[in-house]
């Protein structure tokens, strides 16, 4: 599997420390709510709100180096609410990889 990294965040911030722990602490911020809202949009079977949740979720996954992830959750946001159970326990477990990554930087 994939591992996140910051390589995208050291490029946006040419190394700037500052601007670097700016977009760190946006991330640690953003990140737990996008994953509480598609959670809860998924819970109450609200399936355009779920799919606006994955599509927010896919620029933190682009953010995190996560290519592979970033095209499975392309594919899972606009796969039929279903067939997409594979999908869905493939993408839940990138959430968890990007949730405890972040907590550790």
């Amino acid at each position: 599997m994939e591992k996140p990294n910051i390589e995208y965040i050291n490029k946006l911030s040419r190394n700037e420390e500052v601007i670097k722990q700016k977009f760190i602490a946006v991330l640690k911020f953003e990140l737990p709510i996008e994953v509480d809202a598609y959670y809860v949009s998924l819970h109450l079977k609200k399936w355009p709100q779920t799919m606006e949740c994955i599509h927010k979720l896919k620029h933190k996954i682009a953010i995190l180096g996560l290519e592979n992830s970033y095209h499975l959750a392309d594919e899972y946001e606009k796969s039929d609410p279903g067939s997409r159970k594979d999908l869905q326990l493939a993408f839940e477990k990138t959430l968890t990889l990007m949730l405890h990554f972040v907590n550790g930087i």
